[in-house]
């Protein structure tokens, strides 16, 4: 479905005022064993967000995705999940991924191998808490790319393959609109796994413009389940 530059910007001002079976997943181009990109020979990108920060942002993007059609991936912290527990069946509900970012969101790579299971660990329970499973993939908090260590974690918690991911929106450095949706549009390709975070002012202000530039440009955004389901 494509939208023009009125559709989407009219919904933005209205707004204004499975889980993963191991061995599913195809090929695809990576970083060591994590997932960056799905095919490159369909036009299909994924816009994932880190699951955390103010849950005004969060409502406002997930409005903004309904009114467009538009289906995302979203990695949850746990803590996050505490605080906002409506927000994980509301997620689901509407279409899209939901996964686990970890516990408490802490440099993944720093910490030893019992806080790493429990930094997992714990945020599958919530997950499984909340939609009745532990979520649909998993992203290591703090770090583009897994460990051999953080890998082991996540297959033993029912995880398969990280997802890292091969475009950076930088949108959490808080820079301009303008920087953040150039970001996306110098770098997004086939298959391309998209880095966003919902806490971000910046990324609720840019979306109505990117989601127009992606369409413009021949790109449909999935779930990752969808971009990275077997040919």
């Amino acid at each position: 479905m494509s939208f023009t530059r009125r559709d989407i910007l009219k919904s933005a001002a209205v707004i204004g005022a499975g889980v993963f079976e191991l061995g599913r997943v195809p090929p695809a181009q990576a970083s060591g064993a994590d997932i960056s990109n799905g095919p490159r020979n369909r036009a299909n990108v994924a816009l994932t967000f880190h699951g955390a920060g103010a849950p005004d942002f969060a409502d406002s993007l997930l409005k903004l995705f309904k009114a467009t059609e538009t289906k995302v991936s979203i990695f949850a912290v746990g803590t996050w999940l505490v605080t906002e527990p409506t927000i994980a069946t509301r997620i689901i509900a509407e279409g899209h991924d939901l996964g686990n970012h970890t516990m408490t969101h802490t440099q993944m790579k720093r910490i030893s191998a019992k806080r790493v299971d429990s930094e997992i660990s714990k945020c599958a329970s919530e997950l499984k808490k909340l939609i009745g499973n532990h979520g649909a993939w998993f992203r290591p908090s703090g770090t583009q790319f897994s460990t051999p260590l953080i890998r082991a974690a996540a297959i033993k918690f029912g995880y398969g393959p990280c997802i890292s991911y091969d475009v950076d929106s930088k949108d959490f450095q808080d820079p301009s609109k303008k920087s953040v949706i150039s970001n996306v549009m110098s770098n997004v390709k086939n298959g391309s796994i998209i880095s966003m975070h919902l806490g971000h002012k910046v990324t609720l202000d840019a979306m109505p413009t990117l989601l127009e530039n992606l369409h413009n440009k021949g790109f449909t955004p999935v779930t990752l389940t969808e971009l990275l389901k077997p040919l």
